[in-house]
This record gives C-alpha cells, sequence and structure tokens, in this order.
C-alpha cells in the first residue's frame, strides 16, 4: 500500500473510532492502537489534562517505569525544556519532535538527559490535543535507538488528529469511567485525605481518609509498583514549584469528582520540606467548570446555562442577557441536546456532577 494512503487510512480511521461515543480509557487503548501501525513507537504515554490547570489527570502507558513517570513528572513542572505540554497547549503549532525543538541537539534537553535514558529511548515525538482553545489530552511516543528519529509525516498526523481527538477526549469527560470496580459506589468520606510526600514523592505518611479517597482515583495503565495515583503524582510535582496553579479536578473510578491540591511545607531542618497534597470532593462550581467546556457548550449557552443554574426563570435570564425570552428557549432546546437531558430539573444535576 502506497504511504500516503496509509497515512490518509490511518487518519480516517483514528476519526471513526473519535465519534463512537467511547469512555476515555478505552478512546485512547483504540487512537494509540490504529496510530502505532502507522507511526510504531517502543513506549508511549498517553494522559488526558485538566483543560484549565493543564494538570495530567490520567494515562495509558506502556514501556514506562515508575522511576520514569516521576522523573518526566519532574521534568514537566520543574524544569526548563522544550515541548512541554503546556507549551504545546497553546502554540499553534500542536506537536514536534525533541531533536527539531532542540535544533539537533537532544543533549540540551533535561528530559533527553534525564528521562528517556531510564526507557532506553533516543527520540521523542510529541501532541498536545486541543479544540476551541482548550486542551483535553497529550502524548508522548518514544523510540530507541534501533529505530529511526520520528518524521516530519509522522509529526504531521498529529497535527491532523488535534482537533478530532481533543473533541472526543472532551465529550469523554462527561461520561462516568468504564473501570468503575466492586464497592465503588460506597460512600466516601466527608474528611479529607491529606498526604505528605518527600522530595522523591515517596509517601511520608497520610490520614486514615487518603486510601479511600485514593482508591477512587485512577491507577496507572502499563506500568507496575506505581505507588501513586498518577494525578496525585502530577499535582505534587507541580506543587513544589510556583510557576504554575497546583491543583486539578478529576473524574474518580465510580464518578464522582475530587479536586486535589498540592504545596510544599515550610522546611526549618536539614532535609527538603515535603510536599502536602490534599484530595476532597470537588465543589460545585469546580464540576460545573470542567462539564461545561466537556459539553461544548457556546459562550452564550453558558451564560444561559449559568443563569439556569443559578435558578432564574428565563424571563429574568432574557432581561440580564438582553436577549429577547423566544431566544432564552432556543439556547435550552440547544443545551439540552448537547447534554442529554429533557428538562430544568435534569439539567442543573447533570452539569454540577450530582
Amino acid at each position: 500500500m502506497n504511504f500516503p494512503v496509509a497515512r490518509r487510512e490511518t487518519v480516517r480511521d483514528i476519526e471513526a473510532v473519535c465519534r463512537l461515543g467511547l469512555g476515555s480509557r478505552e478512546l485512547r487503548c483504540g487512537i494509540v492502537d490504529r496510530l502505532m501501525r502507522l507511526v510504531p513507537a517502543d513506549s508511549y504515554c498517553f494522559g488526558t489534562l485538566d483543560p484549565t490547570t493543564l494538570l495530567v489527570t490520567d494515562e495509558v502507558s506502556a514501556g514506562l517505569t515508575p522511576e520514569a513517570a516521576v522523573a518526566a513528572a519532574h521534568n514537566e513542572y520543574l524544569v526548563d525544556d522544550v515541548l512541554k505540554f503546556a507549551a504545546l497547549a497553546r502554540s499553534e503549532v500542536s506537536a514536534g519532535t525533541l531533536s527539531a525543538a532542540t535544533g539537533g541537539d537532544p543533549d540540551s534537553s533535561h528530559r533527553y538527559r534525564t528521562v528517556l535514558p531510564l526507557i532506553d529511548a533516543r527520540h521523542e515525538l510529541r501532541a498536545a490535543f486541543v479544540v476551541d482553545g482548550h486542551c483535553w489530552g497529550a502524548i508522548a511516543l518514544f523510540r530507541g535507538s534501533d529505530r529511526p528519529d520520528f518524521s516530519p509525516a509522522d509529526v504531521g498526523v498529529l497535527r491532523r488528529l488535534s482537533a478530532p481527538i481533543a473533541s472526543a477526549l472532551r465529550r469523554a469527560a462527561h461520561l462516568t469511567p468504564g473501570d468503575t470496580a466492586p464497592g465503588d459506589n460506597a460512600p466516601r468520606p466527608a474528611e479529607s485525605g491529606v498526604l505528605l510526600l518527600d522530595q522523591d514523592l515517596r509517601p511520608l505518611s497520610e490520614n486514615p481518609a487518603v486510601k479511600l479517597w485514593r482508591d477512587e482515583l485512577p491507577s496507572s495503565e502499563g506500568t507496575s509498583g506505581a505507588e501513586l495515583p498518577i494525578a496525585v503524582r502530577e499535582v505534587a510535582a507541580r506543587g513544589r514549584g510556583a510557576a504554575l496553579p497546583a491543583y486539578g479536578r478529576v473524574r474518580g473510578r465510580s464518578g464522582r469528582w475530587l479536586t486535589l491540591h498540592a504545596s510544599p511545607l515550610n522546611g526549618g531542618g536539614p532535609y527538603p520540606a515535603p510536599t502536602a497534597v490534599t484530595l476532597t470532593p470537588a465543589p460545585a462550581n469546580d464540576v460545573a467548570e470542567v462539564l461545561l467546556l466537556a459539553y461544548g457548550l457556546t459562550p452564550r449557552e453558558r451564560d444561559v446555562l449559568a443563569r439556569v443554574v443559578a435558578g432564574l426563570p428565563s424571563r429574568a435570564i432574557a432581561d440580564e442577557l438582553h436577549i429577547t425570552a423566544a431566544t432564552v428557549q432556543d439556547h435550552l432546546k440547544s443545551v439540552f441536546a448537547k447534554t442529554g437531558v429533557r428538562s430544568r430539573s435534569e439539567l442543573v444535576p447533570t452539569i454540577l456532577g450530582l
């Protein structure tokens, strides 16, 4: 088969997968399975991102080690380097190779020197998946020295797929995770979970509530022996720095939303200060912010919906927004269709994740 033809067929195949309405992990596994036929790699990490804070909240991966995951989190949030996911998310160029980004001098990259050797890799291709100005996921592909570097054509495939994959990940964000285990619907503690980690992100101590909250979080897929759930590891790594907000929202295995915060404690002794991570039920406004983006509502639909959540009737909404009541109803019909509900009484709990 002609290679350009294979490339077009793979892109169409992945776009078809993106239209199936799959849950997030099933979606990402399906995409990777097809992508690898055209752009083979020895290892990869495909994560979802909080579209506001750009925190990695979940991942499916292969060929990675817990040590590499911790080193990668440190590099992502605390070290100046090329092709950071946050930078790709804000760039007009959504994908690139490490070799091109360093001008052919990969040794100048901290990630090349400290992370790639842990997985016997020499080449890296990264892409962010962005739609309507928001990033919903990112992928890193790695190859060893026995393979050639990723080509411009490989980069082009991922750039072409950025918006379709982002749209599919956005739709998946409002679906209940598909890996719910027995007991996941059991009541969760009202108390916040508090976990202290050392500079290498190893647990030092925790309160009793942490175990229940930690069981709610997605675990690593494709890695073994990881001590921390992905979201805890990522928010803790970011919490040790000060450049970006150290919090994120994560949908738990039962469908409940959690908010994670991390910050370094004050030092004072000869050892580095530990990092504290707290896990709490996400407040309604945090959940609503993510779901409003996930349902792909227009700015005006979000304006109307915010006032519905606040309890305003259609006439009051029309007056505040300087539109007609009929226009309000048209916007509500569109919101109902996008969120899969039939009435205001169903809409509010859906948007608040209740």
